[in-house]
């Protein structure tokens, strides 16, 4: 697989979009980034990819949506550096923490795009999501032992999630003017993680990009 280029289906501001991008690149996969025709979700696009989601792939004719999804099938069938522990259980645990974030944490963020221009704020909604979140994390912390990443040295696809919405996070609490309370132990894994050789570039990479959405929504 590595030998062959990847289409990626994605956008910039997209953090499952990002989370593939750092799984690729660890992986060494060559890989070129292409946009949903008419944008994601469009009759063209899902003619492409039927769930008309991002990110996708097309590689050689096989396509496939979703970010987990996606994650999973590159670290079978390109198995160096592995993205899951040997060990079963814990590859279980890695899975969890993938799909916690994914579904408990991520959308909570996500849900605060549309009051980021000032003209369609509302405050209420925001600090309802933010302190959702901030109760998810201690829920989070009873899930996981970085060390200094999820398990270990090794970089996973659970780890992976985490970088695009470390940076939304901060971002946002800077748009909106709010704290909150991210345990010491969170914090010290976002310094490790982000850090990490095969994340910085692409950390750096979307912080620019966030900055520039955001940006664009005081126009």
């Amino acid at each position: 697989m590595s030998k062959l280029l990847l289409k990626l289906y994605d956008l910039s501001i997209s953090s499952f979009s990002c989370k593939v991008r750092i799984i690729l690149d660890h992986k060494g996969i060559d890989w070129v980034s292409v946009p949903p025709p008419d944008g994601y979700g469009s009759d063209a696009y899902r003619a492409i990819v039927p769930a008309g989601t991002i990110p996708a792939i097309d590689q050689d004719g096989f396509r496939l949506s979703d970010s987990e999804a996606i994650a999973e099938y590159i670290n079978d069938t390109v198995v160096t550096p592995p993205m899951l522990p040997v060990d079963a259980r814990m590859r279980a645990n890695a899975r969890e923490i993938s799909r916690f974030h994914d579904s408990r944490l991520e959308p909570l963020l996500r849900g605060c795009f549309a009051h980021v221009a000032p003209q369609a704020r509302d405050m209420a909604v925001v600090r309802g999501h933010f302190s959702l979140f901030e109760r998810r994390l201690t829920h989070l912390l009873r899930m996981v032992n970085p060390s200094p990443l999820l398990f270990g040295e090794q970089l996973t696809i659970a780890d992976c999630g985490f970088v695009p919405s470390f940076v939304l996070v901060r971002k946002l609490l800077d748009v909106f003017k709010l704290q909150i309370n991210i345990p010491h132990i969170i914090a010290e894994y976002e310094t490790a993680l982000m850090a990490h050789p095969s994340v910085s570039a692409h950390g750096s990479a979307y912080q620019t990009t966030v900055d520039a959405w955001i940006a664009s929504k005081f126009v």
